[in-house]
Order: C-alpha cells, then sequence, then structure tokens
C-alpha cells in the first residue's frame, strides 16, 4: 500500500503532502521495526519522541479523495493522537503475548482481562504534532468529515504483527 501511496503521491501536480508517522503492514517504517525487535526479543534504544502514528490505508483514502477533488496546495498529514515510544511498545507487548498465548493455548483470565489500550491513556506533554487544520479542511471542502483516520493503532499493529508472523 505504501507503494500505491508514493506513485499516487507522484502522478500529481499542484499537491505537496508530507508525511509523517506513517507505518503499513510489511513496511520496514519505524513502527514495523519496533514490532519485528519485540517478536525477535531484541531491546530497543529508548526515544522521547512523540509520534503521531496514521495506517497507510487512511493515508492512501485521504490523499485519493483530495487528487479525485483536483486538490491542490501543501500538505502535512499523520495521526491525530499523540504517542510515546512506551505506549506503543506496551500494547506491541501486550498483542504480541495474546497471539503467543493463543498459539501455545496458554491463555489465563489475566492475560485476557484487564489490560487498557494505549488509548485508554492520555499523553501529556508538549505537543508537537504538524498543522491538520488545512488537510482536515480541505477533506472537509471535498465532502468529507475532514481528517478523521479509522484504523486504530491496535487494529494496525496486530496487522502488521500478522504480516511480519508470516516472514517467521
Amino acid at each position: 500500500m505504501l507503494n500505491q501511496l508514493d506513485n499516487l503521491l507522484s502522478s500529481t501536480t499542484g499537491l505537496e503532502i508530507r508525511l509523517h508517522d506513517v507505518y503499513s503492514p510489511g513496511g520496514d517504517d519505524l513502527l514495523s521495526t519496533w514490532i519485528a525487535a519485540v517478536i525477535h526479543g531484541k531491546n530497543l534504544q529508548s526515544t522521547t519522541q512523540i509520534f503521531h502514528w496514521v495506517h497507510v490505508r487512511d493515508a492512501l483514502n485521504a490523499v485519493r479523495i483530495l487528487v479525485d477533488n483536483r486538490v491542490e496546495g501543501e500538505f502535512d498529514l499523520c495521526g491525530r493522537r499523540a504517542w510515546t515510544q512506551a505506549m506503543v511498545l506496551d500494547e506491541i507487548k501486550m498483542l504480541w503475548n495474546r497471539f503467543q498465548n493463543t498459539i501455545d493455548h496458554s491463555h489465563s483470565a489475566e492475560s485476557l482481562t484487564n489490560i487498557a489500550s494505549p488509548a485508554a491513556v492520555t499523553y501529556v506533554g508538549e505537543r508537537r504534532r504538524p498543522n491538520l487544520g488545512p488537510l482536515h479542511s480541505a477533506l472537509m471542502a471535498c465532502g468529507q468529515d475532514g481528517w478523521r483516520p479509522m484504523t486504530p493503532i491496535r487494529v494496525g499493529i496486530m496487522e502488521c504483527m500478522a504480516e511480519l508472523s508470516e516472514q517467521i
């Protein structure tokens, strides 16, 4: 899907979209690197950087709408929520453990309950998200509800895991 997005963006004139924190199942993006590290039991260097993850499918849908409506201009595109590395790694580890428990038939009541999604934790700190206002307005002008990515990070992580686990 990332190739489709790149091809679509390279075939347009008058439309420039700066992509930030886009991830793709089977991709070589940073989120997929983190998932692969967890799957292989590797430690990652910690970062305090804040991310605004968005699934490539959501990015591709937004770009198609802009291209189909012949929108011109410069836009930033990323997710709306702020995520720390620790928040995302906790989610990856929890989902990988659940996957392993399913494969091994070793689930327990504890492994299936009381595990909050990182979406339940709100990032508190300085927000440095790119300005999504112009993108939101352009999509609204195209008859959409604005910029509202639809793929929850948990679903995206599971898609990436499925893709990576097939390669193992």
